[in-house]
C-alpha cells in the first residue's frame, strides 16, 4: 500500500515538473501580433520612399518589442544599411523616432544575414515602445544612405511582439 502511494506522489510530482516547464517555455515566448513586408519597388529604395506599418495594438499596459526587418538581394552593394523610423500614437503624435544599421557583411565582405538564393534577411529589435492605450500605431521607416536610390533591397518589414 505505500508503495503505491509513493508512486502517486511520484507522477504527480513529475506532471506537476512538467506542466512548469513547458508553461516557462511556451508563456515566455513573445507572442506576435503583427508582422508585415512592403515590397520595395523594382528592389530599388528612393530616398524619397517611406514605407509605414499600421499595426492595431489591441491592449496596454504589455510590454511590447519591434522589430525592422530587410531582405536583400545578392546584388545589394553595400557593406551596411542604414534606416530611420519614427513610431507614432493613433492620435498621429510622434512618440519615438531613431536610427540603425545593419550590418550586411563580415570582414571578408561576405553577406552575413540569414537566406538562402540570394535573398538574405536581417533584424533589428528597436527600443521598447510605449504603449499607453490601445488602438492603431504608426511606424515609419526610410533609409537613410548617401546614395538616392539604393539597388538590392527586395523588401522592409515590421514584427512587433507582446513579452
Amino acid at each position: 500500500m505505500k508503495l503505491w502511494r509513493h508512486k502517486e506522489r511520484y507522477q504527480w510530482l513529475s506532471r506537476t515538473a512538467l506542466g512548469a516547464v513547458l508553461w516557462l517555455l511556451v508563456g515566455c515566448e513573445p507572442q506576435v501580433v503583427y508582422h508585415q513586408f512592403a515590397p520595395v519597388q523594382n528592389a530599388q529604395w528612393s530616398r524619397l520612399d517611406t514605407i509605414c506599418f499600421t499595426p492595431q495594438v489591441p491592449d496596454s499596459g504589455t510590454s511590447y518589442q519591434a522589430s525592422i526587418e530587410v531582405r536583400l538581394l545578392q546584388s545589394y552593394p553595400y557593406q551596411d544599411l542604414v534606416v530611420g523610423y519614427e513610431y507614432f500614437s493613433p492620435e498621429n503624435e510622434l512618440l519615438q523616432s531613431g536610427t540603425y544599421e545593419f550590418n550586411t557583411t563580415d570582414s571578408y565582405y561576405d553577406k552575413n544575414g540569414s537566406g538562402i538564393a540570394g535573398l538574405y534577411s536581417y533584424s533589428a529589435y528597436l527600443k521598447s515602445l510605449p504603449i499607453e492605450k490601445a488602438g492603431d500605431y504608426k511606424i515609419c521607416i526610410f533609409q537613410q544612405e548617401s546614395d538616392t536610390l539604393l539597388k538590392g533591397v527586395q523588401d522592409v518589414g515590421l514584427n512587433l511582439s507582446r513579452h
